[in-house]
């Protein structure tokens, strides 16, 4: 049941962008579109990007010191790295996949780095490393998804329909973070809500 809590806290918010901005997208689309919401918030979720909940939560009211690596494999590259990599490879293909205006590797590049780098700020106010090797690897593999998306579209060269417009995937990034920053408490949910719900 938490699970679903927290993804209809990321959810919510983008479903509502959706039917504002993007409704009359062809069903493809907005199927596409779905599954990138879920793909961002499955993101959040495994990096354990922070939220209100951990201010609030935190030990003896304050912040824990944050944890910050700014020195670039200062402990060599580490198999984490490579998962980081991997974990943005779908962000890079997505993004041309679904929206046009993305068919450009350096816009697709700083989606991806700037993505990468909301989630490392919000870990400021968690216990979890900042890193800034995980931008690197998330960059790099934003890179990586966009190169296989291009691959792609040379395979398949009858594919050039797409969704309009550069603001969509900021605004599902964004709203579907703040949905999580401000809605997901985890705790207050098991011991609240969760019980009632006989979880």
């Amino acid at each position: 049941m938490v699970t679903i809590y927290s993804f209809l806290c990321a959810f919510l918010p983008c479903l509502t962008y959706l039917f504002v901005k993007d409704r009359k997208e062809k069903k493809f689309y907005i199927l596409f579109i779905l599954v990138f919401v879920l793909y961002i918030w499955m993101v959040y979720t495994v990096t354990g990007a922070g939220g209100l909940t951990d201010i609030i939560y935190a030990p003896e009211g304050g912040i824990k010191k944050p944890n910050v690596n700014l020195e670039p494999f200062s402990n060599g590259i580490s198999f984490t790295f490579y998962l980081n990599i991997i974990m943005c490879m779908p962000l890079g293909f997505l993004l041309p996949f679904i929206w046009k205006d993305y068919r450009k590797l350096y816009k697709t590049t700083i989606v991806g780095f700037c993505f990468s780098l909301l989630i490392e700020l919000s870990q400021l106010i968690t216990t979890r490393a900042t890193d800034v090797d995980d931008l690197i690897a998330n960059t790099l593999g934003t890179v990586i998804g966009y190169l296989i998306w291009i691959i792609f579209s040379k395979l398949f060269k009858k594919y050039k329909d797409g969704v309009n417009g550069t603001k969509g995937p900021i605004a599902y990034i964004l709203f579907s973070f703040l949905g999580m920053f401000f809605l997901y408490f985890p705790f207050w949910f098991a011991f609240t809500i969760e019980p009632l719900l006989g979880g």
